[in-house]
């Protein structure tokens, strides 16, 4: 319960979800160059924020992203990797990693010493001071708007196989009827949204929505 002397009152720390909200655009630099994010329209992006350059479970997420980029390149996924450290500090890491194991990074990693760039899309709190809360995913389509996002706590890693699932399941499923059932994998049925099953009150709906789709 809210106290009244709190530092933030209910409507500061009202929730509010980025699904549906175009996205803010930005410029910065990136160990690729110069990333402005509206370039990419028309275009699936993966944005991806990670607490620091150089830590382990970073690491172990940038060599698993690495390894399955040309999967999403081949769904013309746009890969952005940021954090707040600097360009030379991706740099410096990237390099590491491509000797270490190597794999080459083909995607560009966003400087946000700032934390203007993770503020703006909610992956970082708005009253911290520290980046020990960043580890955040947001699936963008190509009208330039976010799809969904997933957020994790610093102590646990991402799947990759995971945001391979979400990203196929988005794009298509994207601006259809179709709708992914619990668990679904790249490859099964997907369904045909309640909301048009339903129109009209008729009975047996929930039948017809549990019958998987003609694939063909």
């Amino acid at each position: 319960m809210l106290q009244p002397d709190d530092h933030a009152n209910s409507q500061d720390i009202a929730y509010r979800s980025l699904v549906g909200s175009p996205v803010v655009d930005f410029a910065a630099r990136s160990t690729m160059g110069e990333v402005r994010f509206s370039a990419f329209a028309g275009r699936w992006i993966l944005l991806f924020c990670h607490p620091a350059d150089f830590t382990p479970v970073c690491t172990s997420e940038f060599v698993a992203l690495a390894k399955e980029q040309d999967k999403f390149a081949e769904m013309d996924v746009q890969l952005l990797g940021l954090s707040v450290d600097s360009v030379y500090s991706h740099m410096g890491w990237i390099e590491w990693i491509e000797t270490k194991f190597n794999l080459s990074v083909n995607f560009p990693v966003i400087e946000d010493v700032s934390m203007d760039i993770a503020r703006a899309y909610g992956m970082i709190d708005a009253y911290s001071d520290t980046t020990s809360t960043v580890r955040a995913c947001l699936f963008v389509d190509p009208a330039q708007k976010v799809q969904a996002l997933i957020h994790y706590p610093m102590h646990i890693g991402r799947s990759v196989d995971e945001l391979l699932r979400v990203q196929r399941a988005l794009i298509d499923t994207y601006q259809t009827a179709k709708v992914a059932p619990a668990n679904w994998c790249p490859g099964d049925d997907f369904m045909q949204s309640a909301a048009n099953s339903v129109s009209g009150g008729t009975k047996g709906w929930l039948q017809r929505v549990m019958r998987p789709i003609d694939k063909s």
